[in-house]
């Protein structure tokens, strides 16, 4: 049990550790490979330790597959982001992220307590907008820095939004038989508010940012709604944050 509690640290140091240490060999490709793999491994071989489930259940990668997510979309926009302060940054946030994500883990199966598990839920949740944040920010970085065809980015960024609704869904115990349905209706509506903001006169950042708030209005709808909990307050909740939110992005944002 306390190798367990010391992993919840030890695994985010090791990576903490290993990215920095992979910008050594920026022009190696090999390395580069060779230390992100290594590190994946680390991140694997700590989930199956935390998470008291068989490796190939589905309860495993349910739990298992949001940092593992969260993993590869940091370490695609770290390469993408190359040096410098930012990169450093980016790199402490991560492990912070990971490590409390492991501590949620850890109470959820060793601590069982009903807080444990809304606290593991909760920040399922949060992760996965994260994820969702990450992967639009790579797509619209991959899109301007190397003129990737769109097509292959609409399947990627469709793929991956139906990925992390069906995760949440699975995590939240919804029932309903068109789970799979909604998560591909949200990727188109996701895919052409994609397209029609490449189209506009903002950075990739600004405009993974407004697609993380209408993801973060959609989903939290769609979720309260399968829940049966939905009602004019919750909706209205949702509305004015995210309207907010985003008033907050056009009017402070530069566009060129």
């Amino acid at each position: 049990m306390l190798f367990k509690r010391l992993l919840v640290f030890i695994c985010p140091l090791i990576l903490l550790i290993g990215l920095e240490i992979l910008f050594i060999f920026v022009n190696n490709i090999k390395a580069i490979v060779l230390v992100l793999a290594i590190l994946l491994l680390c991140l694997l071989i700590t989930l199956k330790y935390l998470i008291d489930e068989k490796f190939f259940s589905l309860r495993f990668w349910g739990v298992a597959i949001l940092p593992i997510l969260f993993y590869c979309f940091t370490t695609s926009y770290l390469l993408l982001l190359g040096t410098g302060l930012l990169k450093d940054l980016v790199i402490i946030f991560f492990c912070i992220i990971l490590a409390a994500y492991f501590e949620s883990i850890f109470l959820y199966f060793y601590r069982s307590l009903l807080n444990d598990k809304y606290s593991l839920e909760n920040f399922s949740l949060f992760l996965n907008i994260l994820n969702f944040f990450l992967i639009t920010l790579n797509l619209n970085a991959l899109s301007i820095f190397l003129s990737l065809p769109f097509w292959l980015l609409s399947i990627c960024l469709v793929l991956a939004i139906c990925l992390l609704l069906i995760q949440a869904f699975w995590f939240i115990e919804i029932k309903s038989n068109y789970k799979i349905i909604y998560s591909f209706i949200i990727g188109i509506i996701i895919l052409e508010l994609f397209w029609a903001l490449s189209f506009l006169p903002a950075d990739f950042y600004v405009s993974s940012v407004i697609l993380t708030i209408l993801y973060y209005f959609i989903f939290g709808v769609l979720k309260t709604k399968l829940l049966g909990n939905l009602n004019k307050k919750i909706l209205l909740t949702y509305s004015v944050i995210s309207i907010i939110l985003l008033i907050i992005i056009i009017f402070t944002s530069t566009w060129t």
